[in-house]
């Protein structure tokens, strides 16, 4: 029986994991031990270690917990090393990931690495290519495209589906009618909700105050706890405004109640997407220390974050990031996708149509 290690340090990168590991085990019989979450687990994985431990983010939040993230890593390279795994699988977060795959690598050449979701190098960081060429045996991507743009430069690719696209599929080709209600998502990290609920709880006020009958729903991420989200709006004395907000724990209702929004408020990365295969026009939104973004912004060459833009290759979905992240622009982006959706002009609905495109492109191999 194959003997596997898989590796995740993040809400969306466990969710592919157990995406993956669901995948290779209708192939063969597997053992698979992990750093990871429910939906490893869900899988069949062994919890060697939750993935909270590691799902830090930001140049200066990581540079405060580097003893912690060095220590991690020796103790896992030597776990790996001395039970004998066959294959260890890399899950996204490429920060710690490919200290790993040295670190395995360079004890012993002969366990086989996958990395699973590697970095995005078509977007930026094309360095990366080289450690990924040196220290992966396959990459498993999520991309259809990413296949030939892999091979071209010297790399084993494959796809083999996307996972959104599969455990959205009951809802991206439903036609649930839409509710009077707006969907907010901040993150799945407690430093992403911190630094943003100062501006989203101002952005909830204006919004039930010219809009009192919407609804607005709040996805708690499995990594979150629904108190501290509680606690986090009201220091911002929400209290009056918490019977119009519905948080969602289950995972089934959050992809329902995403599909049912007029609109969506998100941060970038995987949920964004999220929304758009959900076809639900959104607003990015996003804040982190100063020194992480002008650090970012001299790494990342990149005039958008969000994923359906840099897919689109134009603004989809507006995006405030940092400086720009402010009440007022966002509420007026809210008013002008509300009312648009309710007088039905095409502002809303020409978004609607890059959505579907963005759906076919990324999903044309799941059935529907």
């Amino acid at each position: 029986m194959k003997k596997i290690f898989i590796v995740t340090g993040e809400l969306s990168g466990d969710i592919t994991a157990g995406w993956y590991l669901n995948k290779i085990k209708e192939k063969e019989e597997i053992v698979a031990y992990a750093v990871g979450g429910q939906n490893l687990q869900q899988a069949g994985a062994i919890i060697y270690d939750d993935f909270n431990k590691l799902n830090i983010a930001g140049v200066v939040e990581i540079l405060g917990r580097l003893k912690f993230i060095f220590s991690y890593l020796k103790k896992i390279t030597n776990y790996i090393l001395e039970n004998n795994f066959d294959e260890l699988i890399l899950v996204d977060f490429p920060g710690f990931n490919l200290m790993l795959a040295k670190a395995i690598k360079k004890k012993n050449k002969k366990i086989k690495i996958t990395y699973v979701s590697p970095p995005q190098v078509w977007i930026w960081g094309e360095y990366r290519i080289k450690k990924l060429k040196k220290y992966c045996d396959n990459l498993i991507v999520m991309y259809p495209f990413e296949v030939d743009w892999y091979k071209t430069r010297g790399l084993n690719a494959q796809f083999l589906g996307n996972p959104l696209c599969e455990n959205l599929k009951a809802f991206i080709y439903s036609d649930l009618e839409v509710k009077n209600q707006i969907a907010i998502l901040p993150g799945s990290r407690k430093q992403e909700i911190v630094k943003l609920m100062p501006v989203l709880s101002w952005v909830i006020k204006k919004i039930l105050a010219k809009y009192p009958d919407i609804r607005i729903i709040f996805p708690v991420a499995k990594s979150l706890d629904v108190n501290f989200v509680t606690t986090e709006l009201n220091k911002y004395n929400l209290e009056n405004y918490m019977q119009n907000i519905v948080f969602v724990l289950d995972e089934e209702e959050k992809k329902r109640e995403l599909k049912q929004s007029i609109l969506a408020i998100t941060k970038p990365g995987t949920v964004s997407l999220e929304l758009a295969l959900l076809g639900v026009p959104s607003i990015i939104i996003y804040k982190t220390s100063w020194l992480t973004y002008w650090i970012a912004k001299l790494v990342v060459n990149i005039k958008c974050m969000g994923l359906p833009n840099l897919f689109s290759k134009k603004i989809v979905f507006k995006e405030f990031i940092q400086g720009d992240c402010k009440e007022n622009l966002i509420v007026n982006e809210v008013d002008k996708l509300y009312n648009s959706f309710i007088n039905k002009q095409d502002y809303y609905f020409e978004i609607k149509k890059d959505l579907e495109k963005i759906k076919k492109n990324l999903c044309q191999h799941e059935c529907c």
